[in-house]
């Protein structure tokens, strides 16, 4: 019986550490949003065609093509005391210098989240985050990417590229400080230009993935089937019960 009870604590305590998936963006036909709801809104020449958002670099800042969100995502508010990561299967068309893939938040250092596929100084991609966290070397265009960022409430900021990890244990301000501003997959408001390629499917998790979640993940695609958290929680359960009654 103790036994039981000690496995059964292990489960709980790992399942409230985890991160869940929050928003999952797969682009099959539309911008449904499959697990919270939040359906994405096509803006400025933005379309979803073959399974992806395409995007071809229209415009520039808040009126650059995008897709925004019918309800705030609001990083800062939701995921303030939990953490978050945003994960991409994306690939970057040839976008101009200083576009995103998406931000969060306003263009102030330590109100953003942002990741610039091709910064002026030095041409080298980045992500945003209380200002610029540099990679020292430009990720390639025209090809599929993989990309995992996590943040921790105390803003403690790690990046993988196709399961290599290029920022490790960057300090940053708390996450909480990230606002509602301006939302958007392919714009900014910064005076950038619009993105110019296609997201295979962006993820919102509520939590970090682990290094070696983000290569599971990486490794499965972007197409893998992720059980839903209630579901998980049944499986979970219904084998705790059998093993109780076989103890028994």
């Amino acid at each position: 019986m103790k036994t039981t009870f000690i496995l059964t604590s292990a489960f709980v305590v790992g399942l409230a550490n985890g991160a869940t998936l929050a928003h999952r963006y797969s682009f099959d036909t539309d911008t449904t949003d499959s697990v919270g709801g939040n359906t994405g809104v096509l803006e400025g020449g933005a379309t979803v065609s073959s399974g992806k958002l395409s995007l071809t670099g229209l415009g520039a800042s808040t009126a650059a093509n995008r897709m925004t969100f019918t309800n705030p995502v609001d990083i800062g508010g939701n995921f303030g005391t939990t953490g978050v990561t945003i994960e991409s299967w994306y690939t970057d068309g040839g976008t101009g210098t200083w576009g995103k893939l998406f931000q969060f938040g306003n263009n102030a250092a330590g109100q953003e989240l942002a990741f610039t596929f091709t910064r002026g100084n030095g041409q080298q991609t980045g992500v945003d985050r209380d200002g610029a966290k540099l990679f020292g070397e430009q990720i390639s265009q025209n090809a599929q990417h993989h990309l995992a960022i996590t943040v921790s409430p105390d803003g403690n900021l790690n990046t993988w590229i196709d399961g290599n990890q290029k920022l490790t244990d960057v300090d940053t301000n708390d996450l909480s400080s990230i606002n509602t501003t301006f939302e958007a997959i392919g714009a900014t408001s910064w005076g950038d230009p619009g993105m110019n390629g296609s997201v295979d499917e962006f993820r919102i998790w509520s939590g970090e993935l682990s290094a070696t979640e983000v290569a599971t993940n990486f490794a499965s695609g972007p197409n893998n089937t992720i059980p839903e958290p209630s579901g998980l929680l049944l499986t979970i359960a219904g084998g705790l019960l059998i093993l109780r009654r076989r103890r028994a």
